[in-house]
């Protein structure tokens, strides 16, 4: 129940986004790069901060119009106006953690790879013995 009052003060806090907020953060959506994943059984979209700074690098609102002046001007303008897209919830951050494969997974491949070489230094290994044997006999000859 204290985690529900805490949101609720945390979003009068930040207040409501503004137009302009809103149109940036639209225009992320359907011109940044994503890329898709499952996330705890949910399908979800993500995209990479630093693709999001170079788009919005690009966008209208880093060229200046006469008589106004330009909202993103430096990398760093842009990063700061996605944390205050952040603390309204326009997205979240998330980490993207790979699974780790197991040491029995581990031994078997390595196994795998024993027994394929194995079979290449056989395969060798026979190759070199009928080179040697057919060098024997044009001796012999």
């Amino acid at each position: 129940m204290a985690e529900r009052r805490r949101h609720k003060k945390r979003i009068q806090e930040v207040g409501e986004p503004s137009k302009e907020e809103k149109a940036v953060a639209k225009y992320l959506r359907f011109n940044c790069p994503t890329k898709s994943t499952n996330m705890m059984g949910h399908r979800v979209d993500y995209f990479i901060a630093s693709k999001a700074v170079d788009c919005l690098l690009d966008s209208k609102w880093a060229k200046a119009k006469k008589g106004e002046e330009a909202l993103f001007t430096t990398r760093e303008s842009v990063v700061d106006y996605c944390n205050r897209l952040l603390k309204k919830q326009f997205f979240h951050r998330a980490l993207k953690v790979m699974k780790m494969k197991y040491d029995k997974d581990i031994k078997k491949e390595k196994d795998k790879g024993k027994v394929e070489s194995g079979k290449e230094e056989d395969k060798k290994s026979k190759k070199e013995n009928i080179k040697d044997e057919k060098s024997k006999k044009k001796k012999k000859k």
